[in-house]
Order: C-alpha cells, then structure tokens, then sequence
C-alpha cells in the first residue's frame, strides 16, 4: 500500500485502526489474566502484576527491533527499492530467533533476582515465578510474531496483524478459565494458555507470509547474510529497544515505589497499569501508523507530508485517549471492582483512574512525535525523549511526590513527568532536523 499519496487524516485513520484493534486485543492478554488471577486471591494478582515488568521488557525489546524493521523496510519502499526490502525482511526474523533464545536463558537467570530485589516473598513470589518463568521459556513466540507484524506493516498491512491478534485473543480467553480453574493450574494455567494462544497467532502470521499473500517475499533458501542490513535495522531498533527498556525500567522503579505502600497497593497498581495500556491502544495504534507513513514518505522524499501527519495524528491520539480517561474517571469504582473487592485494591485503584488521564493530554502527542523521529531513522532523538519524560521527570516526581501525600503522590508525579516529557519532545520535533531527507 503507497501510504506517500492521498488525504493525510484519510490515511492516518485508514493505517490506524485496524492497529489500534490489533494493540487492543494484544493488551487483552494481560487484562484477562489479571481478571481470572484476581478470581484467585489479591496475592496471585500481586504475583502476576510484579512479574510484568520483566514481560514488559521482552515486549520492549521486541517492539524496538520491530520498529526498526518497519522503519527500514518502509524507506525502501517508498523509495521504490523493493529487493532491499525483501532482504532486510529475512535479517529481521533471524534478529527475532536469536534474541529469543538470549532472552529466554537470561529470563531463567535473573527472575528470582529480580523478585527478590522488588521484596517478593513467600507464596507472591512462588506464584511469580511461576507464571512468569513459562513465558520466558516460549519468548520465541512473542519476538518472532513481532518482527512478522513489523514486516507488514512497513508494506502497509495494517489488517493481518489485527486477524492475528483477533485469534490469539480469542484463544487465550477460551483458554484461561479452563486451565486456571477446571484443570486448578492457577496462575500457571494463565501463562499455558498465553503461550499457546500466541503459538498459533504466530503459526497464522507466518502462514500468511510464506503464502505469497504479502508483496514482500521470504526466501531462506536465497538468503545471503549482509551486516549493513543488521546495522540499518539495529540503527533504528537499539535506541528504540532502549526507548522501551527505559520504560520498562520506569516501570520497575514505580512497582518498588507503590511496593512501600504494601500488597493492596501493588494489586491496584497492577489493575491501574493494564488499564492505562488499554486507555493508550489508540494512541499505540496511531504511532504505529506514524512509523510506517513517515518512513514511506521519508523514504520518497516527501518530508512536507511527514511532519503534517506527525503533528495531526497526535492530536488525533490525544483525543481518543482523553475520552477512554472520561470513561475511566465516571466509572471507576467499578472499573476496579470487577478486578478485585477489597476496599484497600479499590481505593487505591480509583485514585489511579482519576488522576493518570490528566496523562493523556500530553502523551499522544509527544508519542507520536518520537514515532516520526523513528519512522525517518533518527532513532535517538526518540531515546533522549524518554529518557528525560521517564528518568529524568516521572520516577523522581512519583518518589518526591509520595513523601508528601502518599500513593496519591505517585499518580501525580507520573502526570508531572508526562507533561514535562511533552516539552522536551517538541523542542527535538522543531528544531531537531529528523524529518530531512537522505
């Protein structure tokens, strides 16, 4: 699909939705396993919520190369050069199988470290290892499904991704109550029935391709190893790759902050996150689209059309963020209460849904923003952004803040740092250079 012609707001909603569908059901994952585990007792949905930072960073990882797959392959269509394309293609699922395999040997490793350091203890901790070791064995799945997602939507299929992902979920919910509580696997039943929801997602994805259905061609049979072709990826990739694991890593440093408030906050905090990630997909999806319109139109030259549909688009995600955050801000008690009953999971939990909203007015845009930088290769400017909204700005706002008024202080801190992150993104959007052609 040429994605350097047409109507920009055309475009955007048309390469868009079908991702914003897609992310959703991808969240879903993790929203239906806090639903059923939270069915168990607070401790195995704190299990399961102090296990996702470590999820969260092989998904970042993941997402990272994926981008810089999107990002190269998208620029060398818009400039016309289609073997290349096919090429970088074939790099990029060997980038994926051997990641995996590090990734999964590191996982084992260091996930009773990681617990021990958060303050996990007893039956917490039993349960998190559980959940959370049996993804890590399967993490091809993931990473290779990923880079596959990548490749079709820098050619401009944004709809197979979603039928992918439309399958796995479906799947995974069927799956969850029976293996949870027929077979009485608990949280291990949760992680089975995610590991073979997304086996098959991967084994359609994969069908699709191999099929002749997608105009780029995966020929192992002709591959011929090329380092530049890693290097472009990786040049993309890395700083994204980092982009994420710095959010990974925000992520973890705001789970040992909550951690002081005790299990009830952890729980809420868990619920609290996987429904931000729902609240976000619009936005995720936009910045998806961003990537891949960007790239094609960096790639042929049209840097006028990249920057109208940076700034358009994230516009565009603000609002529908905005909207769920209404949503969230009305029916909050018992958003959280289908979750969880305790009174401490959902006082904790509504104030969370109250105030992270105010978020969404500042991240669409400045998400969207570090997207172009992305989609036109300068990758670091997207880095440097998140290093200063995550690092910098949220993480020492969420521990000063705390002191002062608790966990309400968090949620504060964490709209704090987004709107200071928004700044300093826009400054690298005006004056930063991404969008010149080479």
């Amino acid at each position: 699909m040429d994605l350097t012609e047409g109507d920009v707001l055309k475009t955007i909603l048309k390469t868009s939705v079908p991702l914003m569908v897609a992310f959703l059901l991808q969240s879903s994952f993790n929203v239906v396993d806090a639903f059923f585990v939270g069915q168990i007792s607070a401790e195995a949905l704190a299990a399961v919520s102090i296990s996702f930072p470590m999820i969260f960073f092989i998904i970042s990882l993941g997402t990272g190369v994926g981008v810089g797959v999107t990002s190269v392959i998208a620029r060398f269509i818009g400039s016309k050069q289609y073997g290349e394309a096919d090429n970088v293609a074939e790099h990029a699922v060997l980038i994926a199988v051997i990641l995996s395999f590090f990734l999964t040997a590191t996982g084992l490793l260091a996930s009773p470290l990681l617990f021990d350091f958060i303050g996990a203890t007893g039956e917490v901790k039993i349960m998190a290892l559980d959940y959370l070791n049996i993804l890590l064995f399967f993490a091809a799945f993931m990473l290779v499904a990923m880079v596959g997602n990548a490749i079709l939507r820098a050619e401009g299929d944004m709809k197979t991704p979603m039928k992918v992902m439309g399958v796995s979920s479906i799947i995974n919910t069927i799956l969850d109550p029976i293996l949870i509580f027929v077979l009485g696997w608990g949280v291990k039943g949760a992680a089975i029935a995610t590991i073979l929801s997304r086996g098959v997602g991967m084994g359609y994805l994969y069908h699709h391709i191999l099929s002749g259905r997608s105009s780029i061609s995966l020929n192992l049979r002709d591959f011929s190893y090329h380092f530049n072709y890693v290097r472009k990826i990786f040049a993309v990739g890395v700083p994204s790759s980092l982009s994420n694991i710095i959010m990974s890593v925000g992520m973890f440093l705001l789970t040992i902050i909550v951690g002081f408030y005790g299990i009830d906050a952890l729980a809420a905090f868990g619920v609290g996150y996987r429904l931000d990630s729902l609240a976000i997909l619009p936005c995720m999806g936009i910045s998806a689209a961003v990537i891949s319109i960007v790239g094609q139109s960096v790639g042929a030259g049209k840097t006028g059309r990249a920057r109208e549909v940076s700034l358009k688009a994230g516009i565009m995600a603000s609002v529908f963020m905005s909207s769920i955050g209404l949503l969230f801000y009305v029916f909050a008690p018992w958003i959280v209460g289908v979750f969880n009953s305790s009174p401490g999971v959902v006082g904790y939990g509504v104030s969370f849904l109250r105030i992270i909203p105010l978020t969404y007015l500042f991240v669409g845009v400045a998400i969207c923003a570090s997207s172009a930088f992305l989609g036109s290769g300068k990758a670091m400017l997207a880095l440097i952004s998140t290093v200063f909204r995550v690092i910098v700005f949220t993480v020492p706002a969420a521990y000063i803040l705390s002191g002062m008024y608790g966990v309400t202080g968090i949620w504060w801190g964490m709209v704090a740092g987004a709107f200071l992150g928004l700044i300093v993104t826009m400054l690298f959007f005006e004056f930063g250079g991404w969008e010149k052609h080479r």
